[in-house]
């Protein structure tokens, strides 16, 4: 059976390029996608057959480190997918409820009308995983603070932090090494690492980081982002 969400907009639809061309190609990683009008709105479809949205998913268990390799995996590949394919990588949606498994992958919805910055959505992503993590996985809860810490920083390379992740600690230990020769005597790997070992060393709190950082945190700019109206049908 086939099963879907649709978002809707009050606004006239308009078939642009974007729509043209996720109808004329199969984008990896992307949701299946139709558009339409109706009643002066816009409603746009994605088929979610025989997929969870993360939102679903973490409500039963909690994030561990395997989670977040794949989902960055998958999400590097789903953004290098849409620049490939000249589309706005801002309109990959990256709330919770928009983004789904299946079979170790995950898949998420290109809404061509999104008004928002995916380096701003990605940290409001980190603030979810911080909230969600398995917090007696410790490489999770490491990996998990990175990724917050470092997407509070004004323009952060999401290709560089996705990629860090993702290093074997035998590769990681290796590229920190080269940066230390590189920068000579002024760099300081113990201090670059303080904060991801103070996740571990908060006299066995680990809420008390997690209040830190959420205290910290930007605040979003998300435009009209807000007055979205999602409907889920089965067919």
């Amino acid at each position: 059976m086939e099963r879907k969400i649709t978002i809707e907009e009050k606004v006239f639809y308009r078939e642009d390029y974007q729509m043209r061309m996720l109808k004329a190609n199969n984008l990896e990683g992307l949701l299946k996608t139709g558009g339409r009008g109706m009643n002066e709105s816009s409603y746009y479809d994605y088929d979610v057959s025989g997929k969870i949205s993360m939102k679903a998913m973490y409500e039963r268990s909690k994030i561990s480190a395997q989670d977040i390799k794949i989902f960055l995996r998958d999400m590097r590949m789903v953004v290098k997918e849409v620049e490939t394919f000249l589309l706005n990588i801002h309109c990959i949606l990256l709330s919770p409820e928009y983004i789904f498994y299946e079979n170790d992958r995950y898949f998420f919805c290109y809404y061509p009308l999104a008004q928002q910055d995916l380096w701003e959505a990605f940290h409001g992503l980190t603030e979810y995983f911080v909230k969600q993590a398995d917090y007696q996985d410790q490489e999770g809860i490491e990996m998990i603070f990175l990724l917050h810490k470092r997407t509070m920083e004004e323009n952060y390379s999401l290709e560089k932090l996705t990629a860090e992740c993702l290093q074997k600690p035998a590769e990681a230990d290796e590229a920190a090494d080269e940066e230390e020769l590189e920068a000579g005597s002024g760099y300081d790997l113990n201090q670059e690492q303080e904060w991801e070992g103070s996740v571990m060393r908060e006299t066995g709190n680990f809420w008390t980081p997690v209040k830190h950082l959420l205290g910290k945190r930007r605040k979003p700019k998300w435009g009209e982002w807000d007055g979205l109206h999602i409907e889920e049908e089965e067919l």
